[in-house]
């Protein structure tokens, strides 16, 4: 993975930790309910494993970047059926937020999956062409 990417990628991580880290305050203020609380909590776990995944992709481990990819490929599949259940006992304004989350995920998918990236992960014992 080259920098630029990597910078990329850290970025749109980072975004997504602020968003649920400010879903935990805004939670705070106005009183979330459960829910609330466990999703956002559950989401500012993963933007961090996620940062930590991306350094250690970055440094070349082939078992950190699958992670990341999977994680970043799963999570937005989630997040539709999140905000597309109708009482599910998210808020409408924790909708809106998950979205641009699952839309921060969706674009790092994307550009993780790519063929270029794919292939400077090679399996154990294959050449990169």
């Amino acid at each position: 993975m080259d920098n630029g990417l990597y910078r990329r990628i850290r970025a749109l991580f980072a975004a997504v930790l602020v968003l649920s880290v400010a879903t935990l305050g805004i939670a705070a203020l106005i009183g979330g309910n459960a829910a609330v609380w466990v999703r956002s909590g559950i989401v500012t776990a993963i933007a961090t494993v996620l940062i930590a995944l991306a350094r250690r992709a970055f440094g070349g481990s082939r078992a950190a970047y699958l992670r990341m990819r999977l994680m970043s490929t799963v999570a937005p599949l989630a997040i539709v059926i999140i905000v597309a259940l109708p009482h599910d006992g998210f808020p409408a304004w924790m909708k809106v937020e998950q979205a641009v989350v699952g839309v921060l995920l969706l674009a790092v998918a994307v550009m993780v999956g790519r063929k270029a990236v794919r292939q400077a992960y090679p399996k154990a014992g294959k050449q990169v062409r």
